[in-house]
């Protein structure tokens, strides 16, 4: 049992928030609700087993009163904003994933003619994985049931199983995953609604083909637990995932951050609706993956490709009203790879030192509430708030 003890990490000189801390913040914070609690949405993205560096961040973020309220992720941020949407208390979260073994996701290989190192090798040394997989004519080398399991699992504690499950308790979740087959990007559940306004026919009919396909009346009846193992499919390293005759790989792929997706867009001819909270966006970023790789032959090119398409992220392409409301966390210190998921428990305790304290400059030093609201071309007075 590899297990993060968030007391003793709290516990590092200068990492937990001061009372003093806390009071300046919550001074450029947005007012609280007429309920007393300060709301925000939050939109995750995601890098691997490298997400564990955002159980750190929610630590800081429920040291300082935060409730979340809609939330979004890609790829491991997906599985995050699962368990918050879900309503998991930050001491429950962290048992579940500090106590968590994550060689249980790769227990169930996709043939018996593959055969495995170190995990957090695979994507750095391809060739033998590809050639395996041609061989066996394989997809990817793992399975993604055992996921599967244990998400469906996990959620199910909280009596949570579909979409529709989510909004009973008055959250939202959205989903990224990437659609290679159509070469798009798929937000779930949104994108299975038949309904959704300004379809094309062959759209409506690809998605209700798509329900049939999970005998499903409804794109709200869609299981959180498939959506996540969809968004968590890293390309090779775990089968693909398909809705219908498409196939789904990692929401990551195609470097999606969509943290617009809960501003609240202004009505024709009408002035913008001032938000009543703020969305935050969580980012992981590795320094390391901007290192040069050297490409003497065939196989160092697939091999970067491949570490490419596995582990970048889009640093450039942040709406600048973004920046202002992005927290990004450094994990390069942490020396850990997207599928190491054979993760050492001093490895964990470092991506979630690393997660709360990036998340605690960030409040200390950047976010500024009525700064942002200007920055978005409001103008304050800001109003108290209820819910969105």
């Amino acid at each position: 049992m590899t297990y993060i003890n968030p007391t003793l990490i709290n516990e590092v000189r200068g990492l937990r928030l001061t009372s003093e801390e806390k009071q300046y913040i919550l001074s450029k914070m947005h007012p609280p609700a007429p309920d007393g609690y300060r709301y925000a949405d939050a939109v995750f993205e995601g890098a691997g087993i490298k997400g564990i560096a955002l159980l750190g961040a929610m630590r800081c973020c429920d040291d300082l009163g935060l409730r979340w309220q809609k939330l979004a992720g890609s790829s491991s941020g997906s599985l995050t904003a699962a368990l918050l949407a879900a309503n998991f208390a930050i001491d429950r979260l962290e048992q579940e994933l500090g106590e968590l073994d994550y060689m249980q996701f790769l227990s169930q290989k996709t043939s018996p003619l593959i055969f495995c190192g170190d995990p957090r090798d695979d994507m750095k040394f391809p060739f033998w994985m590809l050639f395996f997989l041609l061989v066996t004519r394989s997809l990817g080398q793992y399975s993604s049931e055992p996921l599967h399991s244990w998400v469906a699992s996990t959620l199910k504690s909280r009596k949570i199983k579909t979409f529709r499950d989510l909004e009973k308790g008055s959250r939202q979740l959205k989903v990224v995953a990437s659609d290679i087959s159509r070469r798009e990007m798929l937000l779930l559940p949104d994108d299975l609604n038949p309904a959704a306004p300004n379809l094309e026919n062959q759209q409506r009919t690809v998605r209700e083909n798509i329900l049939r396909s999970y005998c499903l009346e409804s794109y709200l009846d869609f299981t959180v637990a498939e959506a996540v193992r969809l968004s968590l499919s890293i390309p090779l390293f775990f089968e693909p995932g398909r809705l219908g005759d498409y196939m789904i790989l990692d929401g990551g792929l195609l470097s999606n951050f969509p943290l617009w997706i809960y501003d609240v867009q202004p009505q024709s001819g009408q002035p913008a609706r001032l938000p009543r909270w703020p969305t935050f966006g969580f980012r992981l970023l590795d320094n390391s993956t901007g290192r040069q790789s050297q490409i003497k032959g065939v196989f160092d090119i697939f091999s970067a490709s491949l570490r490419t398409m596995a582990e970048a992220r889009d640093r450039y392409h942040l709406r600048e009203i973004d920046r202002g409301r992005t927290i990004e966390i450094d994990v390069t210190d942490a020396g850990v790879t997207t599928t190491q998921f054979n993760v050492k428990p001093a490895e964990k305790a470092e991506l979630y030192r690393l997660g709360y304290d990036y998340t605690k400059k960030f409040f200390l030093s950047e976010w500024n509430w009525s700064e942002h609201l200007i920055q978005r071309g409001f103008s304050p007075p800001i109003p108290q708030g209820g819910p969105a």
